[in-house]
């Protein structure tokens, strides 16, 4: 468990870099993977969370294995095609405190909120998400890419 003092990364010592504010989260659920640097491998553990509440800054996240998430990891939406870079903060009561590497728009954030279907964040968005969501997706992503 990361203690909120200590900041053991680059990426976690940027989640309380400037930001004294405590984000206005909204509440969401929605499905997602969490990829995880695996060390001394060039390859990612995968692991299912669920997003319960969302900010522009950051996020709260539950699932089996909170635990395992390292200090640093991505959150992938739909098909491999929105990466939000996150750094832990802090675990609380079975959930877990993440910050964004950068602020997402608020325009998106609202158009996650909005989505009703938890697993919608599973399957394919380009095509068929709000535009707020399309303009996020990664270009080339989506078309061809082989993760499983």
């Amino acid at each position: 468990m990361l203690n909120s003092q200590v900041a053991r990364n680059y990426l976690s010592r940027l989640a309380f870099v400037g930001d004294d504010t405590e984000p206005a989260y909204q509440r969401v659920n929605l499905v997602v993977r969490a990829l995880c640097p695996v060390k001394g491998v060039k390859s990612f553990a995968v692991h299912q969370v669920r997003i319960v509440s969302i900010s522009e800054a950051g996020a709260v996240l539950q699932g089996r294995a909170i635990e395992s998430l390292t200090d640093h990891f991505y959150l992938c939406l739909g098909k491999f095609e929105i990466f939000l870079t996150c750094a832990r903060v802090k675990q609380q009561e079975g959930s877990l405190f993440v910050r964004f590497a950068k602020r997402e728009e608020s325009e998106f954030i609202r158009a996650l909120t909005r989505i009703s279907f938890p697993m919608t964040t599973l399957q394919t968005l380009r095509g068929h998400s709000p535009r707020a969501v399309e303009m996020r997706i990664e270009p080339n992503r989506a078309r061809g890419a082989s993760h499983g």
